[in-house]
C-alpha cells in the first residue's frame, strides 16, 4: 500500500483503476493493489471471521444512517476516522470485565456485588446471576451503573457455608457480551 501525491486535478481520486484501488483516508489518497477474489470455499474459521465482520459492517452502516447513533460514535477533535469506522471497531471488540468484587457479599439480601467493566465506547448493560454448586440459578437480574462501576444487590439469602458462583455479563451497544464468573463461599 502506498500513499499517492496527486495533482490538483486528481486529488480525492477514489475507486478502481487498472488493477489498483484508490482510497481517501484522513485526507490522503492511498493506493493498493485490487483485492483478488478466489473460487475456493473458506475454512470454517474463515467463514466465521467473514460472518463476524459482515455483522460488524452492518452495525457500522446502521450507525452511519442514524444521526443519534452517529453522534455517539463521532470521533473526537483531531481524531482520524469516522463514525462508521468507530462503530465497526466497537462491533468487533467485546467489552472487558476487569473485576467481579464479592468481598461484601455474605449471602444476605441486599449484599452488594460490584462489577468493573469497560468497552472502547460504552458498556450498556450488566447482568448478574448467582448459581448454586450444581449450577442452578438462585437469582439473576440487572446491575445499576453508579460511580464508574455496576452494582447488583442480592435479592435472596444464601445459607452460610454455601458455595455459589457469581456470573457477571457485560453488554455493549453492538450486542457483544462478555461473561466472568467468580466462585464464593458465604
Amino acid at each position: 500500500m502506498a500513499k499517492a501525491i496527486l495533482s490538483a486535478a486528481l486529488a480525492g481520486l477514489r475507486g478502481r483503476l487498472d488493477g489498483m484501488v484508490f482510497r481517501l483516508r484522513a485526507g490522503q489518497t492511498v493506493v493498493a493493489p485490487r483485492p483478488q477474489r478466489t473460487s475456493r470455499a473458506g475454512t470454517p474459521a474463515q467463514l466465521a471471521v467473514r460472518a463476524r465482520f459482515s455483522r460488524a459492517a452492518a452495525f457500522g452502516r446502521s450507525v452511519a444512517a442514524d444521526p443519534a447513533l452517529r453522534a455517539l460514535y463521532a470521533p473526537g477533535p483531531g481524531a482520524e476516522g469516522n463514525s462508521y469506522l468507530a462503530a465497526l471497531t466497537d462491533a468487533l471488540r467485546a467489552p472487558v470485565i476487569d473485576a467481579v468484587e464479592t468481598a461484601a457479599f455474605r449471602g444476605a439480601i441486599g449484599d452488594p456485588i460490584v462489577i468493573r467493566a469497560h468497552d472502547d465506547h460504552a458498556v450498556t448493560a450488566v447482568s448478574v446471576a448467582v448459581k448454586d454448586a450444581a449450577g442452578m440459578t438462585l437469582e439473576q437480574g440487572p446491575a445499576s451503573a453508579a460511580d464508574g462501576a455496576w452494582r447488583y444487590k442480592a435479592t435472596r439469602s444464601v445459607s452460610a457455608g454455601s458455595t455459589v458462583t457469581v456470573e457477571a455479563t457485560a453488554m455493549d451497544r453492538p450486542g457483544n457480551a462478555t461473561t466472568l464468573a467468580q466462585t464464593v463461599t458465604v
